[in-house]
């Protein structure tokens, strides 16, 4: 599999001596397309092309802001920036003597330190626990390490470059990102942090590490805002807004209508694109300008499995309230019958539900 930390900019030497400079994850493959003629129309015109030098950078973003600064040198500058890689490494004459370039991005800082950490056994078993993940975007970093980068970045003056550069080609990057909102202390910087990101969320690890505790600081707007995620139509939007119902408003917050409001939560038939919510960028009061596609199949499962662990842990905290939507079937039911049953056999499963509840369960699966 092919690293997603070798990101480069190119220089090659044309045959009247003009440079050419390009980006790409492959130099070797890269050259071999410019020598046939299939690179570009420039050096198609001006073949044959050798390799001059390459700079590796982690990032996609930073290989191509240098790219695109390098170009606009006149030629003695690069010549001069080219002499100077005869002695050290190209990227660090970059850094070095190019305007504007400077130290690492925030998004090359983050690259650099998950380079550090992978561990390819880890990533093997994270892709069997988040099957929604293309494994190509998994790397296999741990938790502890995702949140020392996360807090490492939160100090940096430039961390809203990171944050903002959505959507992140990684699974590991959106764990640091979600890791990142969680140092927010201010409530409506989180507010705006977590509308940002949501609709950009692709499954249930990131949505469910995403910290809900500077949310308790404004109950009345946090119903709001769970009232519009809710209403997105995008799974792991929706999966939060349960999520925050069920860690902040289980116990002295409680009402009993956010177990209807919970039976009420699911992917409509018609669906919404996480995409397309995505380019609407959440505002605060829910997506603008989303397209609705059919829901997949995974999208319902992971709301309802939400829904099923919500009124497991609603039975085990208020339990008179709770028990009728667990009890009702049929033409009398308050939930679905799959969730219904899988709510059941999670609160068998759990150590907090007493055995004589367990055995009332048993019997009315």
């Amino acid at each position: 599999m092919a690293s997603p930390f070798e990101h480069y900019l190119y220089v090659l030497k044309c045959a009247d001596g003009s440079l050419y400079t390009g980006y790409t994850t492959d130099v070797s493959a890269r050259l071999a397309t410019h020598q046939s003629g299939r690179g570009a129309k420039y050096t198609k015109s001006h073949a044959p092309v050798s390799l001059i030098v390459q700079a590796r950078f982690y990032s996609k973003q930073r290989a191509m802001s240098a790219e695109a600064l390098f170009k606009k040198l006149p030629r003695a500058r690069k010549d001069a920036l080219l002499a100077m890689a005869a002695a050290e490494l190209f990227e660090d004459v970059l850094c070095r003597e190019l305007p504007g370039f400077g130290e690492d991005s925030a998004c090359e800082f983050v690259d650099r330190r998950l380079a550090d950490q992978v561990d390819p056994a880890y990533r093997d078993f994270m892709a069997k626990l988040a099957p929604t993940v293309d494994p190509k975007r998994m790397v296999g970093v741990r938790t502890p390490a995702l949140r020392a980068i996360a807090k490492d970045l939160a100090r940096r003056d430039d961390a809203q470059t990171f944050l903002r550069a959505l959507p992140h080609r990684l699974f590991e990057e959106n764990q640091v990102h979600a890791f990142v909102i969680a140092l927010e202390r201010d409530y409506d910087k989180a507010l705006k942090l977590y509308n940002r990101f949501l609709p950009y969320v692709d499954n249930w690890a990131t949505c469910d590490q995403l910290s809900v505790k500077v949310l308790a600081k404004d109950p009345d707007c946090t119903l709001q805002q769970v009232d519009a995620w809710l209403a997105s139509g995008h799974c792991y939007t929706i999966r939060f807004g349960i999520g925050v119902l069920m860690r902040l408003f289980l116990d002295g917050r409680f009402e009993s209508c956010f177990l209807d409001v919970v039976a009420a939560a699911r992917m409509p038939a018609d669906g919404r694109d996480g995409a397309s919510a995505a380019a609407s960028a959440y505002t605060g009061g829910g997506a603008l300008g989303t397209r609705d596609v059919p829901a997949t199949d995974d999208d319902i499962y992971y709301v309802d499995m939400m829904r099923a662990w919500y009124f497991a842990e609603a039975l085990a905290k208020q339990e008179a309230a709770t028990l009728p939507y667990l009890e009702r079937k049929g033409d009398d039911a308050l939930l679905d019958e799959w969730t219904r049953r899988k709510a059941i056999q999670k609160a068998i499963e759990s150590r907090r539900i007493s055995s004589e509840m367990k055995e009332r369960l048993r019997a009315i699966r």
